[in-house]
């Protein structure tokens, strides 16, 4: 879009500094107070922001997230050098500023935060302006409380006040006010949504074609009888379509809520069952240790050279010193197997040597903890049964306990 050059009228004009002063002295807080005091006082900054109805210290708060998004977009393409290189006066970097930047932030804002109704909103202005049915009429610098002639009006530059009628109708076609004009368009039916796709990656829904967009604009017109403004045709037009501007944003994301309640309310729904993903990975490693505890008992039975009876004190001075919950001393231990102490030690480091041989990771240990305990209580059980020889297992050898 290319932006009309007119005389610059000052609306913006704050503080004494020049911007090409400020500029060159590289003074960034200085040049980011008068960036806000333009954004603070934009028409189209304070409109976006009458709908939100904000507080003070929010709306403060706003139009400095604003002065920061337009200061980084305007360091980010490097137009403060641009400006001093190119030559640029005081009054043309305020007017570029006013004129062309900040709206530009708006029309993103908007694109972003009312995806839908931006894109109608376009759509009408196009067709008001290029389609056979409606033409341009002259916009008044006034609106007087009787219906006035467009001959005697003066004309608006600034588009959504242009206004437009049907092509049928004569010149001076009297205006009516258009705060009747949501009550004449009540019997206007409303339009039902196309959801056929469109766009790049047919992303966004159609929600009405343009030749149906443009039937709509001629009831409109026909039923209110009167020219309007292109910012008023827009809310008309779009009073009787379905637009959903929805968008999907996270649970943890504040809701700004009225001033009445300033507190931000944060949802936070919290699922404790496991993913699918997870528990697929928690049976697989399960498994996996599983066959650790075997492989380490085999490793443990190869320590004491295949002797079933030192296995089997080494068995139960790994279960008595790590597994029994009865948290029982070395000592203590030693007199109920009836060994030395040295000799708990001893097997003590022969279990320890074979575990700490494996590379284990901190979320696999309570497995391999669990499925070591599980295959410890078994051996002691059958350690105990009088008389009784184990049978061949994994461990390769038949065990005879002996009586204690």
């Amino acid at each position: 879009m290319v932006a009309v050059m007119k005389q610059w009228d000052g609306r913006s004009g704050n503080y004494r500094e020049d911007w090409i002063q400020l500029i060159d002295n590289g003074d960034a807080e200085l040049i980011w107070t008068k960036l806000y005091h333009i954004v603070s006082k934009h028409s189209a900054i304070r409109s976006l922001q009458v709908s939100r109805d904000l507080s003070g210290v929010n709306l403060k708060e706003t139009y400095s997230d604003l002065t920061q998004d337009l200061y980084l977009k305007l360091q980010e393409k490097d137009r403060w050098r641009f400006y001093v290189e190119e030559g640029y006066t005081h009054e043309k970097i305020e007017h570029e500023l006013y004129d062309i930047e900040i709206p530009n932030l708006v029309s993103r804002l908007l694109r972003k935060r009312f995806p839908e109704s931006y894109r109608i909103a376009r759509r009408i202005s196009n067709l008001l302006m290029t389609k056979k049915e409606f033409r341009c009429f002259s916009r008044p610098r006034q609106l007087a409380s009787a219906p006035c002639q467009f001959n005697k009006a003066i004309s608006s530059t600034k588009m959504v006040l242009q206004v437009y009628g049907l092509a049928e109708w004569p010149a001076n076609k009297p205006l009516k006010q258009s705060q009747d004009m949501v009550e004449l368009i009540k019997e206007v039916a409303f339009r039902m949504r196309d959801t056929r796709r469109a766009g790049r990656g047919s992303s966004s829904q159609i929600v009405i074609s343009n030749a149906e967009l443009t039937g709509l604009l001629v009831e409109i017109f026909r039923t209110i009888d009167s020219p309007a403004d292109v910012r008023t045709m827009r809310s008309l037009a779009q009073s009787k379509l379905a637009i959903d501007d929805s968008q999907i944003i996270s649970m943890d994301e504040p809701i700004e809520t009225p001033n009445a309640q300033p507190e931000p309310i944060k949802i936070s729904i919290i699922d404790d069952k496991p993913t699918p993903e997870e528990v697929i990975i928690e049976k697989e490693c399960a498994e996996r240790m599983n066959s650790l505890a075997d492989t380490i008992l085999d490793q443990c039975l190869e320590e004491v050279r295949n002797k079933p009876q030192r296995f089997r004190k080494l068995i139960e001075v790994a279960w008595h010193c790590y597994f029994n919950q009865a948290s029982l001393s070395q000592t203590t231990v030693a007199k109920q197997l009836n060994i030395s102490d040295s000799l708990v030690s001893h097997y003590r480091k022969i279990f320890d040597r074979v575990i700490r041989s494996y590379d284990i990771a901190l979320d696999e240990c309570l497995y391999l903890n669990n499925a070591l305990d599980k295959r410890l209580t078994e051996l002691i059980g059958k350690f105990r049964l009088p008389d009784n020889r184990l049978k061949k297992s994994k461990l390769g050898q038949n065990i005879r306990p002996c009586s204690t």
